[in-house]
């Protein structure tokens, strides 16, 4: 463990005092790794160097009952006139480590070619980062010091960091240092604030990072950027953005939100989904008049109850009546998305990711898509599966189990044989992966497009990347294996006919020509090959587009 005991740090400059650290009594257990936040200029990085031994405190002393590593991250913790290599041997030697061993592993890990034969002098900032981060991972330490650095490289290398960083979390803690409350959340069980010289700990992270909001500016929010026209500016909370999970439904869609659920840098609604943007777009009545029935119905039990169970029924109706709240906002005007976003941000407490988990926008328009790209920076997450067997799963679990039956399921798949590809999708709409994937692309930034695949989150061996697509595309470490959600037993449904299964084929081979011509080789192995009207449409002008496009 390590403990403050009375640490005071006072800086004298031009005759003013500033006062780091005010008298610190505070003990940081063994093996846990502590986000420590505050405000820029509140001195955690000094701190960090005092808990070093880097930085000598005005008064007081830092006591530790195990070893502690230099600060990953600061710039001063590297000789810039030595290079890469050089100071690696250097590290490696002052803690008795074996020098050709650390030597090999960081000039592996850091991925700087010949610059780590270079003097450190001529590195960029993130170079640093990755030989600091790399010296520090290639040692064994009781307590790791870390000062945002599992933010330095491409997606790729912050996923290898995060993985590293978890691995040396297994036999020892950390000091972690960050203005990103999602990799707090993920990285941390514990937080600690420094504000004003004092510093306050907290066992549960959540607590620490609720106490660091709460010091901030409650005005804090940057205005979401229009995308043409006389477009409102939407408020939202500062880094942060948000991510519409739209199905398809019949794939893995509903693991990925669960996945999503369990990671502590999302934020979901109360509700499980808000149907706010296809109720607003008039493709939802149902949910709506559902929604406004059940407030009626609580409204009449509630008259009739003794007044000992009437609170359970309040309760039930202010939250039905929080969430009808989103569907009385005004058609327009700048603050037309307020009471959806207060409803969106409810308990928020500096999450990186607002989720609204909504299989039905899948069916909306290019306005409504362009509507929602403002909120937030929004990204948009679709999950597709082979389109026969996505269709038959479909087709087969709208038949209640008891009468589910293969000669039931042939028979509906039959009539969508009858009816013909454009009465299929009129009655399928899921089932129109083209129309979903154009309208996409004209309203959404390719980079804000993200493409699962049903049959890679099926497949243990392939699911772990797939997932990995959702955080790199949002700078966050991967979900942990401990926080993913169970893939649960699949639906029951009879076998699909093969004779069957090629007919279906046909009668979809327009979204397979579509999607082969957008993805190409990348789409998965599983799915269907090419039947003779799908090689018969050959899509000279809308292939190319998609491919430019995806």
């Amino acid at each position: 463990m390590i403990v403050l005991d009375g640490l005071t740090k006072i800086f004298s400059m031009h005759g003013h005092r500033k006062v780091v650290a005010d008298n610190l009594n505070v003990t940081f257990p063994t093996g846990v790794s502590v986000g420590l936040v505050g405000a820029n200029g509140a001195g955690k990085s000094t701190l960090l160097k005092l808990i070093a031994g880097t930085s000598s405190p005005t008064s007081g002393r830092v006591l530790s009952t195990g070893s502690v590593s230099f600060p990953v991250g600061l710039a001063s913790s590297l000789h810039n006139d030595l290079t890469g290599a050089q100071n690696t041997r250097f590290v490696a030697r002052i803690y008795g480590a074996d020098t050709g061993a650390l030597m090999a592993w960081v000039e592996e890990f850091a991925e700087l070619g010949e610059h780590f034969h270079l003097p450190v002098r001529s590195y960029s900032s993130g170079m640093k980062g990755r030989l600091s981060f790399g010296i520090n991972m290639g040692l064994a330490f009781d307590t790791y010091l870390i000062d945002e650095i599992t933010a330095v490289g491409d997606a790729a290398f912050k996923r290898k960091s995060s993985q590293v960083f978890h691995a040396r979390m297994e036999s020892a803690g950390a000091i972690y240092v960050s203005h990103s409350m999602g990799a707090i959340r993920e990285l941390c069980q514990a937080g600690a604030m420094l504000e004003n010289g004092k510093l306050h700990y907290y066992d549960d992270v959540e607590e620490a990072i609720e106490r660091y909001i709460v010091s901030l500016d409650p005005d804090r929010a940057h205005p979401v950027r229009a995308v043409a026209g006389d477009r409102p500016v939407t408020r939202f909370p500062d880094d942060a953005r948000m991510l519409y999970v739209m199905g398809l439904p019949s794939t893995l869609s509903n693991y990925v939100v669960a996945c999503l659920r369990h990671f502590r840098p999302c934020q979901f609604a109360p509700t499980q989904m808000t149907h706010y943007f296809d109720v607003r777009a008039g493709r939802s009545d149902l949910v709506f008049r559902h929604r406004t029935r059940s407030l009626e119905e609580l409204g009449e039990r509630f008259a009739k109850e003794t007044p000992a169970v009437r609170s359970k029924t309040l309760r039930l109706m202010n939250k039905l009546s929080d969430l009808l709240q989103i569907h009385a906002a005004p058609r327009s005007g700048p603050d037309r998305h307020d009471a959806y976003l207060d409803y969106l941000l409810t308990r928020f407490s500096g999450q990186s990711i607002i989720c609204d988990p909504t299989p039905d926008y899948a069916l909306l328009g290019e306005a409504d898509f362009t509507e929602m790209a403002q909120i937030g920076d929004a990204s948009f997450c679709v999950t597709l599966r082979d389109p026969v067997d996505r269709l038959w799963e479909s087709i087969c679990t709208n038949i209640p189990l008891n009468e589910r039956t293969s000669e039931a399921c042939l028979t509906a798949a039959s009539e969508l044989l009858e009816a013909g590809p454009q009465k299929t999708l009129a009655r399928q709409p899921y089932a129109n992966y083209t129309r979903l994937m154009k309208v996409l692309d004209a309203s959404v930034a390719k980079a804000r497009k993200i493409v699962l695949f049903h049959e890679r989150l099926a497949d243990p061996a392939t699911r772990e990347a797939e997932l990995a697509r959702i955080t790199d595309a949002f700078e966050l470490p991967e979900i942990p294996a401990g926080r993913r959600a169970e893939i649960g037993p699949p639906p029951k449904i009879p076998d699909l006919p093969e004779d069957m299964a090629r007919a279906l084929v046909d009668l979809l081979a327009p979204q397979y020509a579509a999607m082969r011509a957008r993805f190409g080789d990348t789409l998965p192995r599983e799915w269907r090959s090419p039947g003779p009207a799908e090689r018969a449409l050959a899509p000279p002008e809308t292939a190319p587009e998609l491919q430019k496009t995806g």
